[in-house]
């Protein structure tokens, strides 16, 4: 049996007024929503289900995940784990049925699975959800991307992105919000030797260049939730840099 992730917030978890605020008025505005998270016990991802889970704003949470998740923390009775199957689509749009916002965060490197598999898991497995996303009547679609995706770039690993970007923005949901962080300042439970490096060089290099480098995954959870909680009342695209969700943290301080 796959070990069990587990996810909590405790004390040090940063909401601050504006996002309270915001869950708040979302849940007043348009009660009955659920989410379901996609990659949810990741490094961004399981911020991600933290800070929606903190947030009280979603009636239930699903974590759609191959390894079972513990949750701790508040709103637990909200929480849901369920298997998933990323190569069936059929099962996916069943499954998916009922929510109405879908937060993806999943991916992973060359290092650990290959070129190939990097391809599979980044842009198949992430188009094959999307698509039962889209079947599911997703009202807002929401994935971590990463910066300088482009699907012209020379670059295989911004082209994947690129082309994921791309398609997902031509699938006709309500509301599309792509996020692309730079580097992630984390504690990985799996090392990365040169993200461990770069990890002491990166708080003063993004200092010098204003928070364009490198951004903490607790503040992609802050971010990616509560633009969620935005009203928008038509049909939008909107692209989220990494200094964009910096600064949106530091005003959601104030």
């Amino acid at each position: 049996m796959a070990d069990t992730v587990k996810i909590a917030v405790d004390d040090n978890i940063v909401l601050g007024e504006a996002f309270t605020k915001s869950a708040n008025e979302f849940k007043a505005r348009a009660p009955g929503k659920s989410a379901l998270v996609l990659g949810g016990t990741g490094e961004s991802g399981s911020e991600v289900v933290k800070h929606l889970m903190a947030s009280g704003a979603f009636d239930k949470v699903t974590v759609f995940a191959r390894r079972p998740v513990e949750y701790t923390g508040p709103n637990a009775e909200t929480l849901v784990y369920k298997p998933v199957n990323l190569e069936d689509t059929e099962q996916m749009k069943q499954d998916f049925a009922g929510h109405t916002h879908a937060f993806t965060c999943l991916g992973t490197t060359r290092a650990k699975s290959g070129k190939e598999g990097f391809y599979k898991v980044d842009h198949d497995y992430i188009l094959n959800t999307a698509k039962a996303c889209k079947a599911a009547e997703i009202e807002h679609y929401t994935i971590c991307s990463t910066a300088g995706a482009d699907k012209n770039s020379m670059f295989f690993y911004t082209k994947t992105k690129g082309e994921v970007d791309s398609e997902i923005q031509d699938m006709g949901f309500p509301r599309v919000s792509i996020f692309r962080p730079g580097m992630l300042m984390c504690d990985r439970k799996e090392a990365r030797p040169t993200e461990k490096i770069f990890s002491y060089l990166m708080p003063a290099l993004n200092f010098v260049v204003s928070n364009r480098l490198c951004v903490p995954t607790s503040t992609i959870g802050w971010v990616m939730a509560k633009n969620a909680f935005k009203k928008v009342d038509t049909s939008t695209v909107e692209i989220i840099s990494n200094l964009d969700m910096v600064n949106a943290f530091k005003e959601g301080q104030q």
